[in-house]
């Protein structure tokens, strides 16, 4: 897996809004920040289409979460079986959802206790995002 630039973006994103929130809050600043902002991430956005991939792929490490390390050695068996990073093996249940962005795994241990995680599309292959979303399907179809 690679890092998600979906992720890095809303991580962004979540940190700009509480910054405005905040200066608007203890100082009073107004609508002139809000629109400085938005200028500022339309031109972080700008930047990273235009940048080198090595240049980007920099950057997505710097704003994505430690959580995404965590899905790089991720195992799948065609029954919905996952393991990652040599954890316990978890069972995808039928309560996990396909999304616009991402699958959200709710898993099912043997002693009852359920786990989720969501996965960032773009952070899989197609080839992957395509075998999940058919475990996913298979998981749900036989409940």
């Amino acid at each position: 897996m690679s890092p998600s630039t979906h992720r890095a973006i809303f991580n962004l994103l979540f940190y700009l809004v509480f910054a405005y929130l905040s200066l608007t809050i203890l100082f009073g600043i107004k609508f002139w920040l809000g629109i400085f902002m938005a200028a500022l991430l339309g031109f972080i956005i700008f930047l990273t289409c235009q940048a080198p991939a090595s240049l980007v792929s920099q950057w997505l490490m710097l704003f994505t979460s430690s959580k995404d390390k965590t899905t790089t050695n991720f195992v799948l068996s065609d029954t919905g079986e996952c393991q990652f990073h040599h954890q316990k093996v978890l069972q995808i249940s039928a309560n996990s959802q396909i999304n616009l962005w991402g699958y959200w795994l709710v898993f099912t241990r043997r002693d009852a206790v359920t786990a989720q995680h969501f996965i960032f599309k773009d952070s899989l292959s197609s080839k992957d995002q395509a075998r999940l979303a058919r475990t996913i399907l298979r998981v749900k179809s036989y409940g």
